[in-house]
């Protein structure tokens, strides 16, 4: 611990310094690029017409991925004193779900559900972008309001397909009190993730997929809407929110913080971190520690950003090569990113929230698709973009709600901390769930979105 507080204490003083400096010394206005192309090729006008599209893998590809399934080489053994997963994915449990994989796991099952709703591809800036457009029931709900629903990594939309139809149906699902208003969802798989077309040119940051996003849904028909993300996905939505405000009726989280580069936010960042539970309202947060964010969450559970953000094609080819290593990379985090207190355990508690199937349809698409290294490489395009994180620092006026989920480890900040960086109306806190929101916990998620929504309005027919 002595070595800790070496790094850290000086790393707290330097970031209180940064934005000590960056409050009390005036900045610009940032800024963004308005356009982009990340095709092959030089710059040529987009082919703007929308494709339908069903997802139907080759059986050559899932026979060869059996085939690299039986021949698959483990040679290492779980410690004998370690048999959890608090080195990595524990390999003991590594074999039982490669054998479901390889012998009960059907693809074509999961392949129908995936081709459930209606989706679609279409060109921006260079790049076919794959999205569902799914509508409800125009007869059944008085109002109909669009909704851009983003997701994050190490996922894909398949995440959604529990929580999609509970937007579509709010009344047959007992997710809204107000049985008016239903979502038409558009929810397009990230550039280089799920069945988008990666980028073919270094760039694509957050903020060139809220831009594409934005072009997309005015493609589609929409100039105004509502988003909700959670992961990248709560990237994307937050920087489209403040780049194009007057496109946005209101954004949802669940997965939130804001910068402390203001005189309040850096109050609450050092002072919250002594005295909580004077500072805090909600008793969730009594505990709140800067400290402890950095100790128990960032320095454990970054690794895997430090090498995307840095060289994502060296670690992507093996994972791109290896079904077993891509499981184990990805479902790792299904484990530890659901709940911290799942290391502990000899199965990672992978099977309490999901089932295996729902899991492996994940890593299953990453596998078909071949598209772990162009996933990775959001990370990179993250911190390489310098537009990017002056961009987070603007305050995001659009009317925000923000469901926080007591499980999720990059999601710690009260109220009273985010409120300093977005108009925030409405913070809850759920009673369970990790930072697969959608995923494991749909219903909470859905009725806070509805809530928000409905409340924004009637306020905007008073």
């Amino acid at each position: 611990m002595g070595l800790l507080k070496l790094i850290i204490v000086p790393s707290l003083v330097a970031i209180a310094a940064y934005f000590a400096y960056t409050t009390l010394v005036p900045q610009q206005k940032a800024d963004f690029p308005r356009d982009g192309w990340f095709g092959t090729g030089a710059k040529r006008p987009d082919d703007t017409k929308i494709t339908p599209f069903k997802v139907a893998v080759p059986d050559a590809v899932l026979e060869d991925l059996k085939k690299r399934l039986a021949s698959s080489r483990i040679s290492h053994e779980v410690l004998e004193d370690a048999n959890s997963f608090e080195y990595g994915f524990n390999v003991n449990y590594l074999k039982q779900v490669i054998d479901h994989w390889q012998n009960k796991f059907d693809w074509r099952k999961q392949e129908a559900i995936l081709n459930t709703w209606p989706q679609f591809t279409t060109e921006i800036e260079g790049v076919k972008v794959h999205y569902y457009h799914a509508k409800p029931d125009a007869k059944k709900y008085k109002k109909v309001v669009p909704l851009l629903l983003v997701h994050g990594w190490p996922g894909n939309v398949f995440e959604f397909y529990k929580f999609l139809p509970m937007l579509l149906d709010p009344v047959a699902h007992k997710v809204a009190s107000n049985a008016d208003i239903a979502f038409e969802v558009i929810a397009p798989s990230i550039p280089g993730y799920g069945f988008s077309e990666a980028p073919k040119k270094t760039g694509f940051s957050q903020l060139a997929a809220a831009r594409v996003f934005k072009k997309l849904m005015e493609r589609v028909g929409h100039k105004k809407y509502y988003l909700q993300g959670g992961d990248w996905g709560s990237i994307i939505t937050s920087q489209l929110a403040r780049m194009y405000p007057e496109s946005v009726y209101g954004l949802h989280l669940n997965m939130a913080s804001a910068t402390p580069n203001t005189l309040k936010g850096l109050f609450y960042t050092v002072v919250g971190s002594i005295i909580p539970h004077h500072l805090f309202k909600h008793k969730h947060h009594h505990s709140y520690s800067t400290l402890k964010l950095f100790t128990e969450v960032l320095l454990p559970e970054s690794g895997y950003m430090h090498i995307q953000a840095t060289k994502p094609d060296t670690v992507g080819t093996g994972l791109n090569d290896s079904p077993l290593g891509l499981a184990a990379y990805i479902l790792e985090k299904f484990s530890t990113w659901t709940n911290g207190e799942y290391r502990k355990l000899p199965d990672g508690g992978l099977t309490k929230k999901f089932t295996l199937d729902e899991l492996l349809t994940v890593v299953t698409i990453y596998w078909t698709q071949g598209n772990i290294v162009s996933s990775q490489r959001f990370y990179k395009e993250c911190f390489a973009d310098p537009h990017n994180f002056p961009m987070t620092n603007q305050y995001i006026t659009v009317p925000t709600a923000h469901a926080q989920f007591p499980h999720e480890l990059f999601d710690t900040q009260p109220a009273e901390m985010l409120a300093t960086g977005c108009n925030l109306t409405s913070q809850v806190v759920m009673p369970d769930g990790g930072h697969f929101a959608a995923f494991e916990q749909p219903t909470h998620l859905a009725k806070h979105v509805f809530s928000f929504v409905a409340g924004l309005e009637r306020k905007k027919h008073k």
